[in-house]
This record gives C-alpha cells, structure tokens and sequence, in this order.
C-alpha cells in the first residue's frame, strides 16, 4: 500500500516525536469516548468481547502498533434490580496500554483509573526513537 504524505497537512516546524505524541493522544481519546457508557454486565464473556472488539476497532486506525483493553472486571456490579438494569462502562473502569509507532518514534501510552486524583489518566510512559 503506498505511503501518503499527511505531513503537508502539518506544521513544518512539527518534530516526528510531536507528531507521535499528538497522534498517540488522538487515539487514546478515541479509545476513551468510544468505551464510556457501553451497557456492560459482570459476565466474562461480554466483557471479553468488549474488550477484543474495542482493541481490534482501534488498531484499524493509522499508527497503531498494538492496543490492549483491561476493563476492571471489580468495579462492574453483579446486580440487576429489574430486567431494564445493567451497568454502563464508566471512566473508573477503563484502563489500557497502546503503542503507537509515527516514523522513527515509538510510544507507548496508557489511560488508568487514579484513585489519588478520582481522574482516568491519560499519559506517555515511554517514547523510543530509533
């Protein structure tokens, strides 16, 4: 498949690290708002599949190395008061790691629930260049 050039569409004054950063923060906002307010029930079959068909929508999109979704399986209720119950995916439930490769750099960003800061923390824990 050929290459096309997005970077005529950047600034010049843009380095590849920047635009890896800003392409690794466009997916994991993606990945975020895609998942809240799923209906989810404590049954490990859905929350798989969740999990799956949400890391296989996101590796479609273009730099996505790899993506990997853990929804906290003990934060989702085993209840149903009425047949119309169920939970919904919410922000304390959301963790996950993606890598994203722009050119020579290589980042690796995750978004996790954090208790201390009652806030789903999107953030860069590592970037490589080659």
């Amino acid at each position: 498949m050929p290459k096309t050039n997005t970077k005529i569409y950047f600034s010049p004054a843009l380095s590849e690290r920047e635009r890896a950063c800003f392409e690794t923060g466009i997916k994991l906002g993606a990945l975020y708002h895609i998942l809240s307010g799923i209906p989810i029930k404590n049954d490990e079959k859905v929350i798989n599949s969740i999990e799956r068909g949400i890391e296989s929508a996101i590796s479609c999109q273009p730099y996505v190395k790899s993506v990997k979704i853990h929804l906290n399986r003990e934060k989702i209720s085993g209840t149903k008061t009425t047949e119309f119950d169920y939970d919904e995916i919410t922000r304390k439930l959301i963790g996950a790691e993606l890598i994203v490769e722009y050119e020579s750099v290589y980042v690796v960003a995750k978004v996790e629930w954090i208790d201390e800061l009652e806030y789903p923390l999107m953030f860069i824990e590592k970037i490589n260049e080659k």
